[in-house]
């Protein structure tokens, strides 16, 4: 007999989990309306709003394939120290080098097994719906950044930029630059992460709209990865001896500035490209890669950790889903107001 009530005693408490669960995830309010968007003033700067009970835990999904996750990890790291006296905590954890479906798809399950409070991850591509749902279905509330699904999905909401509008914003610089004529090669991370799609599109539509006359010779995929980027910059300016300009999407930006650089054809070659890094600013310096736009990747490692933390523990809402980061452009004529050699 006694075995039998010690297993109903068990039984108890693993309904009363389970219905606590459903509970607190009931009680809290539904997020924003999928498309809606907003910047926000404290962009990278959130702070937490109120003490939690309850030991609260969240994952952030990244990577650190190319140096733009170097600020990343260091917002989700500096959420972690904000959130200690609040009770809560961030887990930094990169499921692999690849911005694919099957890494974060189980990176995501592993952090519904490990009973996370939160999952703050990278959506590259849409497969990634169904895990993202199935973590909100399970009580986990999800917020994505860097990349969002083009299907919607039940996510809290998103922190990023308008990679479209960043697309079109490139395509108008190397149009101005060309003065609106020459062939272009167009280097991007993966075609499977529609991010960065929306990006090369957007260059693209901006050629189309601006200069039409523009030739692009070639599109390729460097996985993020700068060393494959300084052979495609090769390989391209080997078969065309007149390119004018790269477009760089994703990663691999300072790849395809050496590969200019080393040819002797810094100015006769225009590079475009994102991010704030250190490598790519030097090369800004030099006058090796014309222009580059930001997307603020610490507030894309800190302000979902700590918003979610939010939500949990007050149900605070964000005024929007979408809540886009600033994208500036750097060339060499502002670099003193974003960067100095000593950093």
């Amino acid at each position: 007999m006694k075995p039998v009530k010690n297993m109903l005693v068990l039984l108890f408490v693993f309904v009363t989990f389970c219905v606590s669960q459903v509970v607190f995830a009931q009680n809290l309010p539904a997020g924003p309306e999928f498309a809606s968007e907003a910047t926000m003033d404290d962009e990278g700067a959130a702070k937490p709003i109120a003490k939690s009970e309850k030991p609260i835990r969240i994952a952030v999904l990244g990577l650190e394939n190319n140096p733009f996750w170097i600020p990343v990890k260091q917002g989700a790291l500096d959420a972690n120290e904000e959130l200690k006296e609040f009770n809560g905590s961030v887990d930094w954890i990169v499921p692999g080098d690849q911005h694919t479906t099957e890494v974060f798809a189980s990176a995501i399950e592993s952090a519904i097994v490990q009973q996370y409070d939160a999952i703050a991850t990278v959506a590259g591509d849409s497969g990634l719906v169904p895990y993202i749902n199935k973590a909100v279905e399970a009580g986990i509330p999800v917020a994505t950044f860097n990349v969002e699904t083009a299907e919607p999905n039940k996510r809290l909401f998103f922190v990023g930029a308008d990679l479209y509008k960043q697309g079109l914003a490139a395509g108008k610089i190397v149009a101005d630059a060309l003065n609106k004529q020459g062939k272009v090669a167009i280097i991007t991370g993966f075609f499977a992460v529609e991010g960065h799609e929306l990006r090369r599109k957007g260059f693209i539509e901006a050629l189309k709209q601006e200069a039409p006359d523009i030739q692009i010779v070639g599109e390729v995929e460097s996985n993020d990865k700068s060393d494959v980027a300084y052979t495609q910059t090769r390989d391209f300016m080997t078969a065309n001896p007149d390119l004018a300009a790269i477009f760089v999407a994703a990663g691999g930006q300072f790849g395809a500035g050496n590969a200019v650089k080393d040819a002797g054809k810094t100015g006769q070659i225009k590079v475009v490209c994102y991010d704030f890094v250190d490598e790519v600013m030097r090369l800004i310096k030099e006058g090796v890669i014309t222009g580059t736009i930001s997307q603020n990747p610490y507030a894309q490692g800190h302000d979902p950790a700590i918003r979610l933390f939010n939500y949990l523990v007050s149900g605070t809402v964000p005024p929007a889903a979408k809540l886009l980061t600033k994208s500036e452009l750097v060339t060499k004529d502002n670099l003193d107001q974003y960067w100095t050699e000593s950093q």
